[in-house]
């Protein structure tokens, strides 16, 4: 059997098909794979802030388009770049084992958030980050920063910010952890949803690839992410909006934290909820913290879901 893996064309992205390639190759030592690069939206456009361009989607579209039109068989995304509805014509049929969700700092200059200096510059092209940086440090500068890690490696390098905040799962999935200046707690910095993980997605019904992987699908990680995936479909949550959410297995309950931010770090909502860690339940846990969210702090999500 062969199988068409699609991915977008970065170094991480690579590194995320090969992790998957080497899962299956466990269980299908006589797979063939074929793998079919794909440049999408967000990876074109860099010059500009993700909301301003269509969000998180443009990470995903050419490569849901190529699905629908059977040029591949499966997609392998990062869990935190799919946005909670995906095309109806597709679906989310695994996810990877996840790595560490947390975020974390990265610098030449400084070793730790602490002893950034008063106006320093960090770049993050991310709502959620920004907001809790502003939260911790109103005298930081925040800018725009795009691009892959590499790239953004790179800009770090030449001095254009004095520190940046990435995901530790990326710099651990391209061999970087030594670069990782310091690893910030999740309860200082809840993660964004989806942090960590590997989401593959197919046409729905192709009965023969979703039996394929059923084999490599992580239970634990499946219903950490959909519980996250509940509570922002719930929410109606963007890659605008400054939100988090973490959901974690502890022996046989699930423990899920929430938090929104107004953009500026200034006001905050938070949710903090338990539940039995099966799917369903799991799902449930998700849709009802969302829905205390929008009962309890209406003003604050009228706010940032404009």
């Amino acid at each position: 059997m062969k199988l068409r893996i699609g991915t977008r064309t970065s170094k991480l992205a690579l590194s995320q098909v090969a992790e998957t390639h080497l899962l299956l190759a466990d269980h299908f030592p006589n797979l063939q794979i074929e793998i079919i690069p794909i440049t999408t939206s967000g990876d074109k456009i860099q010059d500009r802030n993700l909301a301003e361009i269509g969000g998180k989607g443009l990470f995903i579209k050419e490569l849901e388009e190529a699905l629908i039109q059977n040029k591949i068989d499966i997609a392998i995304h990062s869990a935190k770049d799919v946005p909670p509805a995906i095309h109806e014509e597709t679906e989310l049929a695994a996810f990877t084992p996840r790595l560490d969700a947390s975020d974390c700092f990265v610098s030449k200059k400084f070793s730790s958030l602490k002893n950034l200096p008063k106006g320093a510059i960090v770049g993050t092209s991310s709502a959620r980050r920004k907001a809790i940086l502003l939260r911790m440090r109103h005298d930081l500068k925040i800018v725009n920063f795009r691009g892959n890690v590499d790239t953004r490696l790179i800009k770090l390098e030449n001095g254009e910010v004095d520190a940046a905040i990435l995901a530790t799962c990326g710099m651990i999935r391209l061999g970087k952890e030594l670069l990782i200046s310091e690893t910030i707690a999740k309860d200082k910095m809840l993660p964004s949803g989806g942090q960590g993980a590997l989401a593959i997605q197919i046409r729905k019904n192709d009965f023969e690839i979703a039996e394929l992987l059923k084999k490599i699908n992580d239970k634990k990680t499946e219903i950490e992410i959909k519980c996250e995936r509940s509570f922002l479909q719930e929410l109606g949550a963007s890659c605008a909006t400054p939100v988090a959410v973490h959901a974690e297995i502890k022996e046989n309950n699930i423990e899920l934290k929430t938090i929104i931010f107004d953009y500026d770090g200034s006001e905050i909502f938070e949710t903090k909820s338990k539940g039995k860690a099966d799917l369903e339940s799991a799902t449930k846990l998700g849709i009802d913290a969302a829905k205390t969210t929008k009962k309890k702090a209406a003003k604050l999500l009228e706010k940032i879901c404009k």
